[in-house]
């Protein structure tokens, strides 16, 4: 009797271990599954960065050729022209700010983290509707756009458009202001700037909506902020008056400051 007791409750035990290994194995291919949607749609996401020409994600191959100034989570093309302003953290270790004029216009740029399968621009764009006094939405070069006016001093506002595109777990932002975000040749220019730029989201984990940390190139690392001597190579930011002409960007040399 105790026999047939135990072999029932062996048979019960294999079968408990038959049940679990089998949900076990279940669970495995539905993560696998999982994985493979999230896979799917950060290609899509960086196929919709490209239906535009760009921004572009690091691991696009169709990025457009040129000597590429590398900011850790930005990489800048540069353009003859162009004016790029840089605010270090106080550690001076690391970018806060990141911004380019060019004319009467100026873009800031900022990369920030996204969540997965979420349109993060969207979320954004809502916000600032609902925040932002005037603020409307329009078609632009990057889809969806808004748009509306900066009081700079009283009797003076200035026009501002603000772009996001996303990517495969980040999301590109870029403000316009001045004649860049109504039309004209200097929205033309800012534009294809902005089209050229390649995200590096990283694998830190960062919270949604948390900017991707930028870094300073060697060459304008503050110990490194010296002209360079005889005038050979590009020409580094002085320290004393932390301005000069830096020729690192290709197609003609650009004003950096440093402040």
């Amino acid at each position: 009797m105790f026999k047939k007791r135990d072999k029932k409750k062996e048979e019960d035990l294999k079968e408990e271990a038959e049940e679990k290994e089998e949900k076990e194995e279940k669970e495995k291919e539905t993560a696998q599954e999982e994985e493979k949607e999230i896979e799917e749609e950060e290609v899509e996401e960086s196929e919709g960065v490209k239906g535009h020409s760009g921004p572009y994600d690091i691991s696009d191959p169709d990025v457009p050729e040129g000597e590429y100034l590398d900011l850790g989570g930005l990489k800048i093309l540069g353009k003859g022209g162009l004016s790029m302003r840089l605010v270090p953290s106080p550690d001076q270790k690391s970018i806060v700010d990141l911004a380019f004029s060019y004319g009467s216009s100026s873009l800031q740029l900022t990369l920030l983290a996204s969540p997965r399968r979420v349109k993060f621009w969207q979320e954004l764009r809502n916000d600032i509707l609902s925040s932002q006094k005037g603020a409307t939405e329009k078609e632009g070069t990057f889809g969806p756009e808004v748009y509306f006016t900066t009081k700079v001093r009283e009797g003076v506002e200035i026009p501002t458009r603000i772009v996001g595109v996303d990517g495969p777990r980040w999301m590109l932002r870029g403000i316009f202001a001045g004649p860049a975000a109504e039309g004209g040749e200097e929205k033309d220019y800012l534009d294809d700037f902005f089209s050229t730029v390649i995200a590096n989201r990283g694998t830190e984990p960062l919270a949604p909506g948390d900017p991707v940390p930028l870094v300073f190139p060697p060459q304008l690392l503050p110990q490194n902020m010296v002209k360079a001597a005889g005038g050979e190579g590009p020409e580094m930011v002085d320290v004393t008056t932390k301005q000069s002409v830096q020729e690192t960007l290709e197609r003609g040399p650009m004003f950096t400051e440093i402040r």
